[in-house]
């Protein structure tokens, strides 16, 4: 596996107040990857994670790290077209007290493969295939182009909504809203919900290529225009 090249970097780091085992001090890093990337890849045992394509030609990445005891130990790789960033606690488990935010700027077209044990995802104007998953956490995507959405999230709300229209959309909750808004259908549309409303207000097609899946365990499920 081959390191990162051509970084960039800075660092800020605070100390934070409190008293007690989830009293934190805080760094944030900041640097650019140049290599080719294809696939974006994060995984994070708890920490929000943000994700925005724009017209650059490499990746920006912001990692701010949290802890009380232990600071997080962070890892970026590019092998073989992917670029994963991931962390690891001196302790074995956080239990709070160490996590680590990414924000990511990614240019167009690259996949994105994000998850989080315990965080929220945001996720802005992304072309590349997606696939989002939270143990704990929303889940919010907005200006999507992609032609293939996944997202998931044990306990929390996911709303994504797209400017053109997809070929795939899966998004599951386990507790919590599910809201997908799209273009001018048709679709083929499978919702449910456990215990919660259930919304189609876009044109149906049981024949239609373009396939929509939307399920919440607790909570509403609903499809809607843009």
């Amino acid at each position: 596996m081959l390191a990162a090249g051509a970084l960039l970097g800075s660092a800020l780091v605070l100390s934070g107040c409190g008293v007690g085992p989830l009293a934190t001090q805080q760094t944030a890093v900041s640097y650019d990857v140049a290599d080719e990337v294809l696939v974006l890849s994060v995984d994070a045992e708890a920490g929000d994670i943000v994700v925005n394509e724009s017209g650059r030609s490499g990746i920006g990445v912001t990692e701010t790290l949290h802890w009380s005891n232990d600071k997080p130990k962070t890892e970026h790789s590019v092998d073989g077209g992917t670029l994963t960033l991931k962390y690891t606690c001196p302790s074995g488990f956080s239990l709070g007290s160490c996590s680590v935010d990414y924000k990511v700027e990614i240019p167009k077209g690259v996949r994105v493969r994000v998850e989080t044990g315990a965080g929220d995802i945001t996720l802005r104007s992304l072309t590349g295939e997606v696939e989002a998953g939270s143990g704990a956490g929303d889940i919010e995507a907005g200006g999507l182009a992609a032609k293939t959405f996944t997202a998931d999230t044990g306990a929390g709300d996911v709303e994504a909504e797209f400017t053109a229209a997809p070929d795939r959309v899966d998004v599951e909750t386990g507790a919590g809203d599910a809201t997908v808004r799209l273009p001018k259908g048709p679709y083929r549309v499978d919702l449910g919900s456990g215990a919660g409303d259930e919304t189609i207000q876009v044109e149906q097609d049981p024949s239609a290529t373009r396939t929509v899946k939307v399920s919440s365990g607790a909570g509403d499920a609903k499809v809607l225009p843009v």
